[in-house]
């Protein structure tokens, strides 16, 4: 499986670096896919994460990226250190107070905001306050538009002068005004892609079978994994994350596995299993699979059913793989040995961890209504499920990105 992203620079007026504007690709194609543009943020969020090194795309500089509506509402941009990232603001974002409200939180999280495409036709007059950078596609304005909102901002914001093709292009942007440049006469778009090693077939299979017993053997799963090279590499990277690293090398496979303890070996061979799964095209079922899981988890810890914690974790993960094999739940988790608890949560739909999933699921969907009515049932204070949204986002973008 390969991965995709491309960047585009961005200079000043000596041009020198600014920063690069980080670009959704899904192919070998370096051209924007017809795809989503909240999913297009989301898929370039998770490289940029996960599988890229966000200062080795960056060097030291800016990222810019796109958000639409739907992701700017989303805690997304929060996953981002604002010292690194521009969020970019795209043209066609529709414009109400919920915008204007969230576009002011991000800049009061100290996020430099950009406006995308913009043509000053006062759409967007109320975010100006909170925007630090304007962007204008330069060579598509006529020369009188294009001075005009250069005198009008150039004292007060960034201007970018985007689609510089050619030199007087860029000669007659800086003596409009414009201070940074972006544009096919510096750079067209630069692909990187990266390889993510798979796993044989044949080594889930034996993998499963052993942590399906019920004392698994660290061993037996050291000599499954030690014949695989992609888990050896994916299990040995994981222990060097920030999640695992307890400052020590991990240079075995046994060293990782005991750091790891049993639970979690098991929780990680489970979403290796549902990535590959999941296949190449399904890759966010099985990422969404295991955010569901730790925020179901965090929530019944948080509910003090400690005792219930492990059976939440398993609804959760398993909460999309209906989607994901295209057959019914209570069918696909008929053969599994699974828990009397889970099943009765997902066949009886009643309960703690029923009513756990559901406010899961509205949160994703940004139904704070349904979400409000699950805080007051269980006396949980808003900020805390936020708080939970967030670090199980987290955590899953870290561990997948690995896994």
């Amino acid at each position: 499986m390969k991965i995709y992203i491309a960047r585009q620079p961005i200079f000043n007026s000596d041009k020198l670096l600014f920063g690069y504007e980080l670009l959704h690709r899904n192919s070998n194609e370096n051209r924007y896919a017809n795809v989503d543009e909240d999913e297009a943020t989301r898929e370039l969020t998770y490289n940029v994460l996960s599988e890229f090194d966000l200062y080795s795309l960056i060097k030291k500089k800016y990222g810019f990226i796109n958000f639409n509506k739907e992701s700017l509402m989303s805690d997304i941009p929060l996953l981002f250190n604002a010292e690194n990232i521009i969020i970019e603001i795209l043209e066609n974002t529709k414009m109400d107070q919920e915008l204007i409200d969230r576009v002011a939180f991000l800049k009061y999280k100290k996020y430099t905001l950009a406006l995308d495409d913009f043509v000053d036709d006062g759409t967007y007059d109320s975010l100006l306050p909170y925007v630090d950078i304007i962007k204008v596609e330069y060579s598509l304005l006529d020369s009188y538009k294009r001075r005009k909102i250069a005198r009008k901002y150039k004292n007060s914001k960034k201007l970018v002068a985007e689609r510089i093709e050619t030199e007087d292009d860029y000669i007659n942007a800086m003596k409009d005004g414009y201070t940074l440049f972006q544009g096919y006469y510096f750079s067209k778009p630069i692909m990187i892609s990266k390889d993510s090693l798979s796993i044989a077939s044949s080594s889930y299979s034996r993998l499963w079978e052993e942590i399906s017993k019920g004392n698994p053997d660290f061993d037996a799963l050291e000599e499954i994994i030690k014949l695989d090279a992609g888990l050896t590499y994916k299990l040995l990277s994981l222990m060097h994350t920030s999640i695992y690293y307890r400052g020590t090398e991990i240079n075995s496979v046994k060293q990782a596995l005991v750091r790891l303890g049993i639970v979690e070996t098991q929780r990680w061979i489970m979403l290796l299993f549902l990535r590959d799964m999941s296949g190449e095209d399904n890759d966010e079922f099985a990422k969404a699979s295991l955010f569901r899981a730790t925020f179901m988890e965090k929530i019944i810890t948080k509910l003090d059913y400690n005792y219930m914690r492990h059976d939440a974790y398993m609804i959760g993960l398993l909460s999309l793989i209906d989607n994901i094999l295209e057959e019914d739940i209570l069918s696909i988790l008929d053969p599994l040995e699974l828990s009397e608890i889970v099943k009765m949560a997902f066949i009886n739909k009643e309960g703690v961890l029923y009513d756990s999933l559901e406010c899961v699921k509205e949160y994703e969907l940004s139904n704070w209504d349904v979400v409000e009515k699950f805080n007051k049932n269980y006396n949980l204070d808003k900020e805390i499920i936020s708080s939970i949204y967030l670090e199980s986002l987290r955590y899953a973008d870290a561990m997948f990105s690995k896994s």
